[in-house]
Protein backbone atom coordinates (compact mmCIF):
# COMPACT_ATOMS: atom_id res chain seq x y z
CA UNK A 1 0.00 0.00 0.00
CA UNK A 2 1.61 3.07 -0.92
CA UNK A 3 1.07 6.44 1.40
CA UNK A 4 0.91 9.01 -1.51
CA UNK A 5 -0.57 12.49 -0.07
CA UNK A 6 -2.63 13.88 -2.41
CA UNK A 7 -1.93 17.89 -2.44
CA UNK A 8 -5.20 19.96 -1.81
CA UNK A 9 -6.32 21.34 -4.77
CA UNK A 10 -7.01 24.90 -3.77
CA UNK A 11 -3.89 24.85 -2.88
CA UNK A 12 -2.70 23.88 -5.77
CA UNK A 13 -4.43 26.48 -7.52
CA UNK A 14 -3.14 29.50 -5.21
CA UNK A 15 0.25 28.51 -5.19
CA UNK A 16 -0.24 28.75 -9.88
CA UNK A 17 -2.02 32.08 -9.54
CA UNK A 18 0.54 33.60 -7.04
CA UNK A 19 3.80 32.12 -8.79
CA UNK A 20 4.71 35.87 -10.96
CA UNK A 21 3.04 38.27 -10.33
CA UNK A 22 5.34 40.57 -11.51
CA UNK A 23 4.78 39.43 -14.83
CA UNK A 24 1.45 40.33 -15.00
CA UNK A 25 2.15 43.72 -13.92
CA UNK A 26 4.65 44.46 -16.45
CA UNK A 27 1.96 43.20 -19.10
CA UNK A 28 -0.67 45.64 -17.82
CA UNK A 29 2.12 48.52 -17.74
CA UNK A 30 2.89 47.15 -20.93
CA UNK A 31 6.81 46.69 -19.72
CA UNK A 32 7.58 42.67 -19.56
CA UNK A 33 10.24 41.48 -21.10
CA UNK A 34 12.43 37.96 -21.74
CA UNK A 35 16.05 36.96 -23.18
CA UNK A 36 15.24 34.52 -25.45
CA UNK A 37 16.68 33.19 -28.45
CA UNK A 38 14.61 32.95 -31.57
CA UNK A 39 15.06 30.24 -33.67
CA UNK A 40 12.44 31.05 -36.50
CA UNK A 41 8.74 30.19 -37.53
CA UNK A 42 8.30 26.68 -39.58
CA UNK A 43 4.95 26.43 -41.50
CA UNK A 44 2.43 23.74 -40.12
CA UNK A 45 -0.86 22.30 -41.59
CA UNK A 46 -2.73 21.95 -38.37
CA UNK A 47 -2.12 24.81 -35.65
CA UNK A 48 -3.55 23.41 -32.51
CA UNK A 49 -1.73 20.26 -32.85
CA UNK A 50 1.33 20.21 -30.55
CA UNK A 51 2.64 17.16 -31.66
CA UNK A 52 3.54 18.94 -35.33
CA UNK A 53 4.69 21.84 -33.40
CA UNK A 54 7.04 19.90 -31.26
CA UNK A 55 8.50 17.67 -34.22
CA UNK A 56 9.09 20.80 -36.11
CA UNK A 57 10.84 22.23 -33.10
CA UNK A 58 12.76 19.35 -32.92
CA UNK A 59 14.36 19.22 -36.37
CA UNK A 60 15.29 23.21 -35.70
CA UNK A 61 16.73 22.70 -31.90
CA UNK A 62 19.07 19.85 -33.53
CA UNK A 63 20.03 22.10 -36.49
CA UNK A 64 20.99 24.74 -33.58
CA UNK A 65 22.64 22.48 -31.13
CA UNK A 66 24.86 21.23 -34.18
CA UNK A 67 25.56 25.35 -35.07
CA UNK A 68 23.90 24.45 -38.97
CA UNK A 69 21.71 27.40 -37.73
CA UNK A 70 22.23 30.07 -35.41
CA UNK A 71 19.68 31.93 -33.07
CA UNK A 72 18.62 35.54 -33.03
CA UNK A 73 19.17 37.04 -29.41
CA UNK A 74 16.74 38.78 -28.89
CA UNK A 75 13.84 40.23 -26.55
CA UNK A 76 10.11 38.79 -26.14
CA UNK A 77 7.91 41.87 -24.90
CA UNK A 78 4.38 40.75 -24.08
CA UNK A 79 1.46 43.07 -23.72
CA UNK A 80 -2.39 42.60 -23.45
CA UNK A 81 -2.00 43.31 -27.36
CA UNK A 82 0.47 41.74 -28.69
CA UNK A 83 3.83 40.02 -28.68
CA UNK A 84 6.72 41.76 -30.03
CA UNK A 85 10.49 40.16 -30.63
CA UNK A 86 12.98 42.85 -30.70
CA UNK A 87 16.76 41.96 -31.68
CA UNK A 88 19.17 42.68 -28.71
CA UNK A 89 22.00 44.13 -30.54
CA UNK A 90 20.42 46.49 -33.43
CA UNK A 91 17.02 46.39 -31.59
CA UNK A 92 15.70 46.10 -34.32
CA UNK A 93 11.67 44.61 -34.78
CA UNK A 94 11.96 41.05 -35.70
CA UNK A 95 8.19 40.61 -35.51
CA UNK A 96 5.07 41.86 -33.95
CA UNK A 97 2.45 39.57 -33.42
CA UNK A 98 -1.52 40.31 -32.29
CA UNK A 99 -2.86 38.40 -29.31
CA UNK A 100 -5.86 37.60 -31.42
CA UNK A 101 -4.10 36.02 -34.27
CA UNK A 102 -2.17 33.56 -31.93
CA UNK A 103 -4.17 30.37 -31.24
CA UNK A 104 -1.74 28.05 -29.59
CA UNK A 105 1.26 28.15 -27.05
CA UNK A 106 3.46 25.50 -25.39
CA UNK A 107 6.54 24.44 -23.83
CA UNK A 108 7.97 21.84 -25.00
CA UNK A 109 7.29 18.23 -22.96
CA UNK A 110 10.78 17.19 -22.35
CA UNK A 111 12.83 20.21 -22.25
CA UNK A 112 11.93 23.42 -20.15
CA UNK A 113 13.85 25.75 -22.60
CA UNK A 114 11.57 25.74 -25.17
CA UNK A 115 8.72 27.32 -26.16
CA UNK A 116 6.43 27.59 -28.89
CA UNK A 117 3.43 29.59 -30.45
CA UNK A 118 1.31 29.22 -33.34
CA UNK A 119 -0.44 31.59 -34.92
CA UNK A 120 -2.08 33.04 -38.48
CA UNK A 121 0.05 34.70 -41.13
CA UNK A 122 -2.67 37.10 -42.53
CA UNK A 123 0.13 38.46 -45.17
CA UNK A 124 0.28 35.03 -46.52
CA UNK A 125 -2.97 32.90 -45.54
CA UNK A 126 -0.70 30.11 -43.76
CA UNK A 127 -0.26 28.88 -40.07
CA UNK A 128 3.20 29.55 -38.64
CA UNK A 129 4.72 28.04 -35.61
CA UNK A 130 7.22 29.96 -33.81
CA UNK A 131 9.96 28.66 -31.69
CA UNK A 132 12.29 29.87 -28.96
CA UNK A 133 15.04 28.71 -26.79
CA UNK A 134 14.72 30.27 -23.16
CA UNK A 135 17.69 31.56 -21.23
CA UNK A 136 18.77 29.45 -18.21
CA UNK A 137 16.98 31.66 -15.83
CA UNK A 138 13.67 31.21 -17.04
CA UNK A 139 11.34 28.16 -17.65
CA UNK A 140 9.04 27.56 -21.30
CA UNK A 141 6.42 27.68 -18.30
CA UNK A 142 6.28 30.94 -17.06
CA UNK A 143 6.27 32.57 -20.80
CA UNK A 144 3.57 30.30 -21.44
CA UNK A 145 1.73 31.51 -18.13
CA UNK A 146 2.90 35.04 -19.49
CA UNK A 147 1.29 34.71 -22.78
CA UNK A 148 -1.81 33.28 -21.69
CA UNK A 149 -2.49 36.03 -18.93
CA UNK A 150 -1.95 38.58 -22.13
CA UNK A 151 -4.80 36.24 -23.71
CA UNK A 152 -7.42 37.06 -20.66
CA UNK A 153 -5.82 40.67 -20.53
CA UNK A 154 -6.70 40.81 -24.77
CA UNK A 155 -10.05 38.63 -23.88
CA UNK A 156 -11.64 41.32 -21.30
CA UNK A 157 -11.00 43.95 -23.25
CA UNK A 158 -12.59 42.86 -26.29
CA UNK A 159 -15.36 41.62 -24.18
CA UNK A 160 -15.57 45.14 -22.72
CA UNK A 161 -15.20 46.61 -26.20
CA UNK A 162 -18.12 44.26 -27.58
CA UNK A 163 -20.38 45.02 -25.06
CA UNK A 164 -20.48 48.11 -25.05
CA UNK A 165 -21.20 47.95 -29.09
CA UNK A 166 -23.85 44.86 -28.51
CA UNK A 167 -25.78 46.99 -26.24
CA UNK A 168 -26.76 49.40 -29.27
CA UNK A 169 -27.86 46.82 -31.37
CA UNK A 170 -30.71 44.13 -31.58
CA UNK A 171 -29.56 40.78 -30.56
CA UNK A 172 -31.16 37.60 -33.16
CA UNK A 173 -32.90 35.26 -31.49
Amino acid sequence: MSYYCRRPFQDAIDNSINRWPQDEIGILDGNCSFDIDYLGNVEVSDPSNSKICHASFVKLYQKYMTDVCFSNPALLWITGYELRIVEKKSKNLILAQIIENIVFCASAIDNQDQFFYTCRDTYNNRWLCHLFVVNKQLSSNRLCRAVGFAFRVCLKRKTIREGLTSNNTRSIG
